[in-house]
């Protein structure tokens, strides 16, 4: 029965997610009056949102070096990504930082302003999503990237693509690596969104390290080993 509750409570917060979208974009955002007012209204929401997942008994989160993980500026950031809610809980952390949306929900009632006015559209133009990501972290912002692409179970270890390393050569930013992990399979692609545990999912977040971009430019110039040899290092970074 509990079980029972619990998959009621997470289907009532995705809706209140939804609606929560809709809510800020046409009744919050048209009354400030900056980018940056904009974004922390989103952060200060998610944390909220997170907080609420809590309460219900959703989820539990611990953050590792919690410091640090706030004080990320203006980079790349890469993290493992083993549920729906990732970029929520890395964005309500994580002070002025946008990220990569699938090009679906700039399409999608809820999400659609949202998406076009403060995200990346990962569309299939590589020059399109490639200028938006280096403009806004050349504005100062963070600019979050799951380098497998989709969702993916805890344990798995899927393949890094190499947008990430493009994205690092062409802004010349810093690349910052966290790991998100779960104790249960929440929220996955392909998975019911009314599957939970018999107790709330655990997730822990830890900063793992940064890899300087500066650096692997002086030491591979050329565009193609330093695009393998980056993306070789996340590898090794994220999963070892």
């Amino acid at each position: 029965m509990i079980k029972f509750i619990r998959s009621i409570t997470v289907v009532i917060m995705l809706i209140l997610f939804g609606f929560g979208a809709l809510f800020i974009r046409y009744f919050i955002f048209p009354f400030q009056k900056t980018r940056e007012e904009n974004y922390k209204t989103l952060q200060k929401s998610w944390q909220f949102y997170i907080r609420l997942l809590e309460i219900f008994k959703i989820l539990n989160l611990k953050v590792n070096d919690e410091e640090k993980i706030k004080n990320i500026n203006n980079s790349i950031i890469v993290s493992t990504h083993p549920s729906f809610v990732d970029i929520v809980i890395l964005m309500s952390i994580i002070p002025n930082s946008t990220c990569f949306v699938a090009e679906k929900l700039a399409h999608n009632p809820f999400f659609k302003g949202m998406v076009k006015l403060l995200f990346i559209i990962d569309n299939s133009s590589t020059d399109v999503w490639l200028k938006d990501a280096c403009e806004k972290l050349d504005s100062g912002l963070n600019v979050i990237i799951f380098p497998m692409g989709g969702r993916h179970k805890m344990d798995a270890q899927p393949k890094i693509r190499r947008g990430t390393a493009l994205m690092a050569l062409k802004s010349q930013k810093n690349i910052v690596v966290l790991h998100l992990k779960n104790s249960f399979d929440f929220l996955q692609k392909g998975q019911p969104v009314y599957k939970v545990d018999e107790k709330p999912t655990e997730y822990t977040l830890d900063y793992i390290g940064e890899i300087n971009t500066t650096d692997f430019l002086a030491k591979y110039p050329d565009e193609v080993t330093f695009k393998t040899e980056i993306t070789k290092q996340i590898t090794k970074t994220l999963y070892n």
